[in-house]
């Protein structure tokens, strides 16, 4: 870590689709020396990501806007705005925006590293970027992997 300050300004940091979701990075794991990454996740009506296992990190979740509903392993919840979600590496997990309208989540990544997933994926030409098989190698190679279903 530098030993600066950040100042991210709404609606900054690179963006990248994954999985139907708007992906912006707004604190990248070099700005933290690897200590956390922090996202912020806009997700359209009915939309998540797969179910999915974090070998490397846990995933901390606050619902900005929307109502999310939550899986991990046995244990599932719902909530909207305020509600903070914490999930533990090594668990099978998945979320999705189960409300009408579009949703925001703030994810914070502990440690920091998948956000280079993001990128490599959000990097695909667009037909790519729902190819599952492609994706899940890709994931691999960040200690993420794809069991499938949305």
């Amino acid at each position: 870590m530098s030993g600066k300050a950040l100042f991210i300004p709404s609606g900054t940091g690179p963006q990248h689709f994954v999985f139907g979701d708007l992906i912006t990075v707004k604190i990248h794991g070099r700005d933290t020396g690897g200590v956390f990454a922090q996202m912020e996740t806009n997700c359209g009506p009915k939309i998540g990501p797969p179910l999915h296992v974090h070998h490397r990190e846990e995933e901390t979740f606050f619902v900005l806007e929307g109502q999310f509903e939550f899986v991990c392993g046995e244990q599932q919840t719902i909530g909207g705005p305020g509600i903070v979600v914490h999930l533990p590496r090594n668990v099978a997990h998945r979320f999705k925006n189960i409300g009408e309208t579009q949703g925001r989540l703030l994810i914070t990544l502990t440690p920091a590293g998948i956000e280079e997933f993001f990128e490599e994926v959000g990097a695909l030409p667009p037909e790519e970027r729902s190819d599952l098989p492609k994706i899940a190698a890709l994931a691999a190679r960040y200690g993420l992997e794809i069991l499938g279903g949305a």
